[in-house]
């Protein structure tokens, strides 16, 4: 179906209404792209927001982020000086701006809406019959070109380093943080409705990879109404990545697509087999990022990289507003 925006002095009022108790914000306290080749590293610090991250990079893999624009017209492309061998997010304007609206959105890595929502006993949910409208990237979500060179054609994929790490290390009873009110559980199990996707930065938009950081937790009630947080869900629904399509109807993608989980070592929730083994990228490409009389050719290449709440997911509740996450993600080239 077409897509429009609310027209009606009442729909924005109801939106209003519903934004200021429902929808989800999350405070992205560092996000961090690190670049990692095999063995072969050169270590470094970085600190944003006091956390200290290190840094892993190759002298062979350089990479760049500009802000995605669903306007091709004012699409930024880096120059030279802009590539470097990691770089955090948490500092840049773009993403300190999104932490004041980040809410749930429904997408399926690729199309990003933003439902008309109803509310029923305290629980906002799409409204299939409302006037729905395309979430703009950088102010319901995340959204980022990564630009990636090297000297060699070389894959690119996400390494088994890269994760999504709660702020909170306990999340349900005793010893957890941040907890929503009135309950033993930490805003920070937001995470269970974060998605992160990539797609090619082209006409084609092909999703190259979906993941669900978090499919362990599922958030819910019983049956008098207590909220309960389970953390060790192995399969069901919460494996099923759910969403809403421009024709207001569910959809699902599920494990014979392009999806990943996460694999538990020791504390630690990282990237699962399945996303570690996914290409995002080719670096085929080649352009001189020097001059006439002194080339410097390269390979390069660049995909846009997704970060969401989704908003049909059962953590997308309004218990949650404030939770607070990590991104740490790796690059990794083979030849």
């Amino acid at each position: 179906g077409r897509l429009m925006k609310n027209s009606t002095a009442s729909n924005r009022k109801t939106g209003r209404m519903i934004a200021k108790n429902l929808i989800i914000l999350v405070v992205l306290v560092f996000v961090a792209i690190l670049a990692m080749w095999a063995w072969f590293t050169n270590n470094s610090s970085a600190t944003a927001n006091g956390i200290n991250v290190t840094c892993k990079a190759p002298d062979s893999l350089e990479i760049a982020i500009v802000p995605h624009t669903n306007d091709s017209t004012k699409k930024e492309v880096p120059v030279n000086d802009d590539y470097c061998s990691s770089i955090t997010l948490g500092s840049q304007k773009f993403v300190k701006n999104l932490n004041k609206n980040l809410s749930e959105v429904t997408s399926d890595g690729v199309t990003f809406l933003k439902p008309t929502l109803i509310q029923s006993n305290g629980v906002a949910s799409p409204d299939p019959t409302g006037e729905w409208s395309v979430a703009e990237p950088n102010e319901r979500y995340l959204s980022f070109d990564l630009y990636i060179r090297s000297k060699g054609p070389h894959s690119v994929y996400l390494d088994k380093g890269s994760k999504f790490s709660t702020v909170s290390k306990v999340l349900n009873g005793e010893g957890a943080g941040n907890l929503s009110p009135g309950t033993t559980i930490s805003k920070d199990a937001i995470v269970g409705a974060t998605r992160f996707s990539v797609f090619t930065n082209d006409d084609a938009k092909t999703r190259k990879l979906l993941w669900i950081p978090r499919p362990d937790l599922y958030f819910t009630s019983d049956a008098v109404g207590s909220e309960i947080l389970a953390e060790d869900v192995k399969s069901g629904v919460t494996y099923k990545h759910q969403y809403w399509t421009d024709q207001h109807k569910q959809d699902k993608i599920d494990d014979t697509e392009i999806l990943t989980t996460s694999e538990k070592i020791g504390n630690e929730y990282v990237l699962g087999t399945k996303g570690a083994k996914t290409e995002i990228a080719y670096l085929s490409n080649t352009a001189n990022f020097g001059t006439d009389d002194e080339p410097d050719m390269y390979f390069y290449t660049s995909v846009v990289c997704n970060m969401w709440i989704e908003g049909d997911d059962t953590e997308a509740r309004k218990a949650l507003v404030g939770g607070k996450f990590t991104i740490d993600l790796n690059l990794t080239i083979k030849e």
